[in-house]
């Protein structure tokens, strides 16, 4: 009886300690009442590994607890429909490129405000391939029937394009072509690459890191290679801007507040993105570097 005691009470401990959060977030997003809302905030944001702090569960409640409900929709990279959503006012945020804004904002008469840097890529971005096919970035000028997977109008084709220019890769430099094989966003083209319809992946973190734990992929080229190349930011619809202007000022407070506290306890952040991407720890800590 002892023993059933103590187990119990065991699984009630750990019950509570991870259970609990969790319903606390339900029943606070189920009870908030509408007139105590100040406003909701819809983030267009894909899976890069530099959107986790934007996308966390502290920086939602820190927000909640100022009245403010905010959500991340993954559009898996569709930069034009994110720029179209936020002209339309279904997003009042998105995060971007300043490349992939400049490329699919100007369609749509720029619709968004750039008001913080969220990360420079030094290796989150790269060139992977199967190795026994392309090794190095020689072999991309020399092969013939390749397919490269990646994702268009979007950083990994920034990537791309400056490595065609930099290293003279005459049949990356075309617009169109046989090699091109096209990719909703970059967990898609991850699966390209390793069902092998593809020979070459452009991705971007926590992809990269998930492509070089399989034997037989070898990185031609990365991020950490340029300076500047891949800049993400954070966009606010200038209409919501000029209605809300204290909501997004809340956003951009406690966001920096949440990147403080994880660079001031970089094993949380360790923990907490092992339990968001489930990637071994080893990997992860060579991936937020």
């Amino acid at each position: 009886s002892a023993i059933a005691i103590l187990v119990l009470g065991i699984g009630g401990i750990l019950a509570f300690k991870y259970g609990w959060p969790v319903v606390q977030e339900r029943l606070q997003l189920e009870t908030s009442d509408a007139r105590d809302t100040k406003a909701k905030m819809v983030i267009g944001v894909d899976n890069w590994i530099g959107y986790f702090i934007l996308c966390s569960a502290d920086l939602r409640k820190r927000l909640r607890a100022g009245g403010y409900l905010v959500q991340c929709k993954d559009d898996k990279a569709d930069y034009a429909a994110r720029m179209q959503r936020l002209r339309d006012g279904e997003l009042q945020f998105a995060v971007a490129t300043i490349d992939a804004y400049v490329l699919n904002g100007a369609p749509k008469a720029f619709p968004g405000t750039i008001v913080a840097v969220i990360d420079e890529s030094k290796g989150g971005d790269a060139i992977v391939a199967w190795k026994d096919r392309i090794a190095t970035l020689d072999d991309l000028k020399k092969k013939t029937g390749m397919k490269i997977a990646f994702t268009p109008n979007s950083p990994s084709e920034h990537l791309l394009k400056s490595t065609a220019v930099h290293f003279d890769i005459a049949a990356l430099r075309q617009k169109q072509g046989p090699w091109r094989l096209e990719a909703n966003g970059s967990p898609d083209a991850l699966d390209k690459l390793l069902a092998k319809n593809a020979d070459v992946a452009v991705l971007w973190e926590p992809d990269v890191t998930r492509a070089l734990a399989h034997p037989g992929i070898t990185k031609l080229l990365g991020s950490e290679d340029t300076n500047k190349l891949i800049v993400d930011v954070l966009l606010v619809s200038r209409k919501f801007s000029q209605e809300k202007p204290e909501a997004v000022a809340s956003l951009l407070t406690e966001y920096f507040q949440v990147a403080k506290a994880y660079r001031e306890n970089t094993q949380r952040l360790e923990q907490d993105v092992i339990e968001a991407t489930r990637i071994p720890q080893d990997r992860v800590k060579a991936m937020l570097n």
